[in-house]
């Protein structure tokens, strides 16, 4: 029994509390400065509809629109990914997001025909344009990781961690230094796996929607 009462109490001292107290995400944000180039992702959370099979050549690019859509998105989304075999997944124009709260970089991203009420939180916790590097999470890790840290779900809404760079080679320092700060605002890294971003193809202007 005592053994018992101490794995309970090792137990709930490293259990973490999620998210983690005072969590939030960028404060001001350029959102115009942000969506002005390409971004290519170096590492990513696996999700429902990010397997680790589409680990290749991930990019994400974003439009500002002039006015909303008729649904009330603000931002056009362009999402690339590749698999080993060359197979092609790209959004097209299907994925959009709404602007929350632009200074803080709080989005919510869903397909364009679906009402807004029901797209996913999309925020950006870190950014240096300088530096080129941003770091993206679906909303607030609410889900208990490992080693007393906190992630976000494996689903579509609420789901989703992903290291960005605006350069597409693999800058490893950066990538180490991005990690740490996502350590530190309370992420499980252990969540996070490597994109491949190398024998590219150049970004295209017109690509195919493939399902």
């Amino acid at each position: 029994m005592f053994r018992s009462v101490l794995v309970a109490l090792s137990s709930s001292a490293v259990a973490a509390t999620c998210p983690p107290q005072g969590f939030d995400s960028i404060q001001n944000f350029d959102l115009a400065m942000f969506a002005s180039k390409p971004w290519y992702i170096q590492q990513q959370a696996e999700t429902s509809y990010l397997p680790k099979s589409q680990n290749y050549c991930v990019s994400a690019e974003y439009t500002v629109l002039d006015k909303k859509t008729t649904l009330g998105y603000d931002i056009k989304v362009h999402n690339l990914a590749y698999e080993k075999d060359g197979k092609v997944h790209d959004s097209g124009d299907v994925i959009y997001a709404k602007i929350v709260d632009a200074k803080t970089g709080k989005l919510e991203v869903g397909p364009y025909f679906v009402p807004t009420l029901f797209s996913g939180a999309y925020w950006v916790i870190d950014y240096d344009e300088h530096e080129g590097y941003a770091l993206i999470s679906g909303g607030a890790p609410t889900k208990e990781g490992q080693n007393g840290l906190c992630r976000t779900g494996t689903g579509v809404n609420g789901a989703g961690l992903w290291i960005f760079s605006r350069q597409q080679a693999r800058n490893e320092q950066l990538v180490q230094k991005v990690r740490s700060i996502a350590q530190t605002k309370g992420f499980d890294l252990t969540v996070l796996n490597d994109v491949d971003q190398s024998k590219c193809k150049p970004l295209p202007s017109d690509a195919l929607f493939v399902v």
